[in-house]
């Protein structure tokens, strides 16, 4: 596991390629009441820029990209989110997780950037790039110590195009 610090903000991810997926009523049963579970943006599936980073590196066709759960959590064990919620008190949540399952059925790696937008409107904080390797079934996460700000805040998730794949709220209160 790899971590990388980031003006406060942290990212880890699994690597780990799965060949077999639970169906989606199994994912959406294992996710615990409370879990900030966000349905894909609209037009979810993105293909990545063929002159981009993955297209180079692989030569083999572009990322598809769908994000398939986007939960918020106060921290992640065994490659699942741990106390998911929608409301963090910040006193008493040190760290933010965004944890992404990820299904690209390209034959090319692809990237995904996670921003946690405060409720003010002001400049995301996080902006941590997460590498999605080609697979049914990437699991990877990312998370922040800068959620501080009590208010309504979005945790957006956008394709190395900028393409919007999913987001989820969440509220911080003091």
């Amino acid at each position: 596991m790899t971590f990388l610090a980031l003006c406060a903000v942290s990212l880890a991810g699994c690597g780990e390629r799965h060949d077999a997926r639970p169906p989606a009523a199994a994912a959406a049963a294992a996710s615990p009441p409370g879990a900030a579970v966000t349905a894909p943006a609209p037009e979810a599936s993105a293909a990545a820029d063929k002159g981009g980073k993955a297209g180079r590196e692989k030569g083999r066709g572009a990322a598809e990209l769908k994000v398939k759960r986007l939960v918020l959590a106060e921290g992640v064990k065994d490659r699942e989110p741990v106390a998911p919620g929608t409301t963090f008190r910040a006193p008493e949540t040190e760290r933010l997780y965004a944890f992404l399952e990820i299904e690209n059925r390209g034959d090319a790696e692809g990237e995904v950037t996670v921003a946690f937008v405060p409720p003010d409107g002001g400049a995301p904080v996080g902006n941590v790039t997460l590498g999605v390797g080609p697979s049914p079934r990437w699991r990877t996460w990312a998370f922040t110590r800068g959620v501080r700000k009590a208010g309504e805040w979005t945790a957006v998730v956008r394709s190395e195009t900028g393409e919007e794949l999913a987001r989820a709220p969440f509220e911080v209160t003091l």
